[in-house]
C-alpha cells in the first residue's frame, strides 16, 4: 500500500475508531461505505477522502459543495449495497440542511473497488448529488432579491421611492499611487483621507470604489472636483431615496448595503447583497419594507445556475403609508431652511393627531423634533393658564408685570416683550411676562401643574410607532420650584412633538396622541372645558396681535400662538432656547431652536414661514 494510503488509514483508525485495513479484520463494501458516510455527516472531509480515490478530486468537490452551499451540514447514510466480487454499488441518502432555506434530502450512488485487499469508494461528483455528472458542476444557493417597499405619505404619495442618483468614486485599476489618490480624493470630497484608502487597498483590481452618492443634479460639481485625479469616475444607479436629501431625513431615515452583523440579526430576510435600513423608519420597518429574498438550492455548471433543487418563495416589501402629508413636509424644510444650527419643526393635525411634518436640522439623523427634550420656557404657560382657570382664576383680571421678582432669594426677570404696574392678565401672556405667571404661583396646589400638563398629553404614555422621548412635569418640591414651573423651567422637559400637541389640543379642544403610521392607534384625553378653551384661543391670538407672536399677524386664517425662552445650563446669564407653538384650523406646530435668543425674534418668523407656505 503506498505510504499516502496508509496514513490517511491510520488517520480513520484514530479518530473514527473504524477500521480501514486496520489489525488483522479487514472492512467489508458496506462498513467502507459507512465509514465514508459517517466522516462525511461530521464534516470531515478529510475522513470521508480516506476511502475515496482519487483523494484530491474528492476533497476538492467535498469542500466546494459544501461551501456552495453556503455551509450546510449533511446527514449521510447508507440505504444498501450490493456486492459483485471486486467491486460493489451503494446507495446513499444525502440529507443536507442548508442555512436560511432547509433540507434537501436525495439519494445519490457510489461504487466500489477492492484493491489490494481493501475497498476503496471511486469518486465521482454524483456521489454527492445525481445531478453533479461532470467535474464543471456544483451545488449552490441563489438568492433573488425582493423589491422594497416605498414610504407613502397620508394620501398614498410616494415619499421614499427608487430614484436616480450618481456614485462618485475612483476606478482601482487606474490608481497606481494609493495614499495619494486617497488624500487628494478624500480633500476633494470632504471624507476620511483614511477610510478612502481602506477602501482602495480592499478593493479588487476591476472594482468601481463608490465614495459618495449623490442625486443627479449635484453629480457635476462633485465630478469636477476630482477633475485630474486618476481614476476618478462616476457611474449611474438606483436607490430607494426621498424627494431630498435633508427631506425628513432623521424620521424617514436611510438605507444602506446590509452590514455582517445585520445579515446576522435579521436571518433569512437579507443577504449580503441587501440593502436595508440604517436608521429611522427604514430600520424600524425593515422587514415590512424590505420582505424577504426567494431563496434557492441549484445545481450550477461553470457557476451558472442550470436547475434548481428546492425553492423557499419570498416575499415582496410592503409600502408603508405614514401620516405626513408630501406638501406640509415640504414646507417645514423650507421653513427651516439650509441652516446648520440645531432646530426642529413638527406639525400634528389636531383633529386626529396625525403627524404631518418632521423636520431637523441639521441633517445628522439626529431627530431633535421627537427625542430631544428640552425646557419648554413660556410655550408652558398655555397648560399654566389652564390650571390657573381650572382654580377659578379671572382671566381678565389685572396682574402686575415687574422688571424683577424675588421667590424665595431666587430672582426671576422678563425675557420677551416688557410691561409694568398693573396691566391685564391677557397682556401678561401676550407679552410673555415671567414675573407675573410667578407671582401666581401661591394661587395652585404642588400637584395643580402635573395634573393640567396631562390634558395636554405632557406627561402621558402612549403607544406609537416612532420613539418618542417622554415628557416630564414633576410636582414643585418648593416655593422656588413651584415658581419656576408656572414658566416652563425647572425640572420640566417636553420634545418638539410634545408642545405641538399642546397647541394642537387649543386646536381641536382635546388632546389626541400623535400618530405616525396609519395603523398606530387612536387615543385621546378628555376634552377641555368649553370656558378654558375659549380662553385660551383668546389668550394665543392675542399673542399673535399684539405680542411675541406678531411676526404671524399678516396670516390668512387668524392663528393663535404661544411664544418660548427656555434658560438651560449653568451659565451666568444662562443660555436660552427659542420656542414657538401655533395652530391655525386643523394645523398646529412647534419650533425649537436651540441657543435661539428669544421665541419671539427667532421661532416666530420660522412658524410665520410655515404656515404661509404650509398647504390648508
Amino acid at each position: 500500500m503506498p505510504v499516502r494510503t496508509l496514513a490517511l488509514a491510520a488517520l480513520v483508525c484514530a479518530t473514527a475508531a473504524l477500521a480501514l485495513g486496520c489489525g488483522s479484520s479487514k472492512p467489508s463494501a458496506k462498513s467502507t461505505l459507512e465509514t465514508f458516510a459517517a466522516a462525511w455527516s461530521k464534516g470531515d472531509d478529510a475522513a470521508a477522502a480516506a476511502v475515496a480515490r482519487p483523494t484530491a478530486a474528492a476533497l476538492r468537490d467535498l469542500r466546494a459543495n459544501r461551501a456552495g452551499l453556503d455551509g450546510a451540514s449533511a446527514n449521510v447514510r447508507v440505504v444498501g449495497v450490493q456486492q459483485h466480487g471486486t467491486t460493489a454499488s451503494g446507495t446513499l441518502e444525502v440529507a443536507w440542511t442548508v442555512p436560511k432555506i432547509g433540507r434537501l434530502v436525495s439519494r445519490t450512488s457510489a461504487n466500489l473497488r477492492l484493491v489490494s485487499g481493501h475497498w476503496q469508494v471511486v469518486w465521482r461528483p454524483s456521489v454527492i448529488d445525481a445531478a453533479l455528472t461532470t467535474g464543471t458542476r456544483r451545488l449552490g444557493t441563489v438568492a433573488e432579491l425582493p423589491r422594497r417597499g416605498d414610504v407613502l405619505d397620508r394620501d398614498g404619495r410616494p415619499l421614499v421611492t427608487d430614484r436616480a442618483l450618481v456614485r462618485i468614486g475612483l476606478q482601482r485599476e487606474q490608481v497606481s499611487g494609493l495614499a495619494a489618490t486617497a488624500n487628494a480624493a478624500a480633500k476633494a470630497l470632504g471624507l476620511d483621507a483614511a477610510a478612502v484608502l481602506a477602501m482602495l487597498r480592499g478593493a479588487g483590481s476591476k472594482q468601481f470604489v463608490d465614495l459618495l452618492d449623490v442625486r443627479p443634479a449635484q453629480a457635476a460639481r462633485y465630478t469636477a472636483r476630482l477633475a485630474g485625479i486618476a481614476g476618478a469616475a462616476s457611474v449611474d444607479g438606483r436607490a430607494q431615496l426621498a424627494p431630498t436629501r435633508g427631506f425628513a431625513r432623521a424620521f424617514l431615515g436611510t438605507v444602506g448595503p446590509a452590514t455582517a452583523e445585520q445579515v446576522s440579526k435579521l436571518g433569512s430576510t437579507v443577504t449580503a447583497a441587501s440593502v436595508v435600513g440604517q436608521s429611522g423608519l427604514e430600520a424600524r420597518d425593515q422587514k415590512r419594507l424590505g420582505g424577504a429574498p426567494t431563496r434557492r438550492i441549484v445545481v450550477r455548471d461553470d457557476g451558472e445556475p442550470i436547475r434548481t433543487l428546492r425553492q423557499v418563495t419570498g416575499r415582496s416589501g410592503q409600502d408603508v403609508e405614514t401620516t405626513l402629508d408630501r406638501d406640509v413636509q415640504a414646507a417645514a424644510e423650507r421653513a427651516l431652511g439650509s441652516s446648520t444650527a440645531p432646530r426642529a419643526l413638527v406639525a400634528i393635525q389636531p383633529s386626529t393627531g396625525d403627524v404631518l411634518a418632521v423636520a431637523d436640522r441639521p441633517v445628522d439623523g439626529l431627530d431633535r423634533a421627537l427625542t430631544g427634550q428640552y425646557p419648554p420656557g413660556s410655550t408652558f404657560k398655555v397648560v399654566t393658564t389652564d390650571a390657573l382657570l381650572a382654580a377659578d382664576f379671572d382671566a381678565g383680571s389685572s396682574v402686575a408685570c415687574p422688571a424683577t421678582l424675588v421667590v424665595d432669594g431666587k430672582t426671576f426677570k422678563n425675557f420677551e416683550g416688557e410691561a409694568s404696574g398693573a396691566t391685564s392678565f391677557a397682556r401678561d401672556f401676550a407679552q410673555s411676562c415671567n414675573t407675573a405667571f410667578v407671582s401666581l404661583a401661591p394661587r395652585l396646589p404642588a400637584d395643580a401643574l402635573p395634573k393640567a400638563a396631562l390634558a395636554f398629553g405632557l406627561g402621558r404614555s402612549f403607544t406609537t410607532s416612532a420613539p418618542v422621548a417622554r415628557t416630564r412635569v414633576p410636582a414643585g418640591r418648593t416655593q422656588v420650584e413651584r415658581a419656576a414651573a408656572m414658566i416652563g423651567q425647572e425640572r420640566i422637559l417636553a420634545t418638539p412633538l410634545a408642545m405641538a400637541g399642546v397647541a394642537a389640543t387649543v386646536a381641536d379642544g382635546r388632546w389626541r396622541a400623535p400618530r405616525f403610521e396609519t395603523g398606530d392607534p387612536h387615543s385621546a384625553g378628555e376634552p377641555l372645558p368649553a370656558a378654558r378653551l375659549k380662553t385660551l384661543r383668546t389668550l394665543m391670538r392675542g399673542v399673535v396681535t399684539s405680542g411675541t407672536g406678531t411676526a404671524l399677524a399678516s396670516l390668512p386664517g387668524e392663528p393663535i400662538g404661544k411664544s418660548g425662552t427656555a434658560e438651560f445650563g449653568g451659565g451666568d446669564p444662562p443660555a436660552t432656547h427659542a420656542w414657538f407653538i401655533a395652530a391655525r384650523g386643523d394645523l398646529a406646530v412647534a419650533v425649537l431652536v436651540e441657543r435661539g435668543r428669544s421665541g419671539a425674534e427667532v421661532a416666530a418668523p420660522i412658524a410665520a414661514r410655515f404656515l404661509a407656505a404650509a398647504p390648508g
